[in-house]
């Protein structure tokens, strides 16, 4: 069967197809590659605080700790001890807004609930680089989530494109 090019043909073919793929696979995979190298990028220039708050009461469960209202706060380590000196352990954090989720046992069989912390954390500084490159990932990983419609937008095209043309052909009449 013969190929026939329509003059002024509009829309996709399938031959574009495999370009169009490798395309969007060569986007994709640079962005996240780059996304990868700017977040880390970010906390190897990130400049690193100390903090303390003492007197916390975990009897509710989660408590935010005053770093939590900075931008982008990476908590880097966080050490925790009873007010009676006794270290604990079982917590955990959400490092970008800076909530503790104490364990169910955290309160001891003294009945001490309240904790003291000492804590290092990261954040981005207004007009520093690293909320410069924030900014940057940002915007990256806001145009990323366009690449789904991208990609839509142009299968609806290959496939219209296809249907066009096998309409337009000229057929041999015997």
């Amino acid at each position: 069967m013969e190929n026939i090019q329509l003059k002024g043909k509009k829309g996709m073919s399938i031959g574009d197809m495999y370009p169009t793929v490798l395309a969007m696979l060569w986007v994709g995979g640079v962005m996240g590659v780059g996304l990868f190298v700017l977040g880390t990028f970010h906390d190897s220039i990130a400049t690193s605080y100390a903090g303390t708050q003492n007197g916390i009461n975990t009897t509710t469960g989660t408590t935010t700790l005053t770093v939590g209202a900075l931008t982008e706060v990476n908590l880097t380590t966080l050490t925790a001890t009873l007010t009676n000196g006794s270290a604990i352990t079982n917590f955990t954090y959400v490092s970008t807004t800076g909530v503790v989720t104490w364990g169910n046992d955290i309160v001891d069989t003294l009945g001490i609930s309240l904790v003291n912390t000492t804590y290092t954390y990261t954040y981005d500084r207004t007009g520093s680089a690293e909320e410069a490159v924030t900014t940057t990932a940002t915007g990256l990983a806001t145009f990323a989530d366009w690449i789904a419609i991208i990609v839509v937008v142009i299968a609806a095209a290959i496939v219209l494109g296809v249907v066009l043309t096998s309409f337009g052909r000229k057929r041999n009449m015997i």
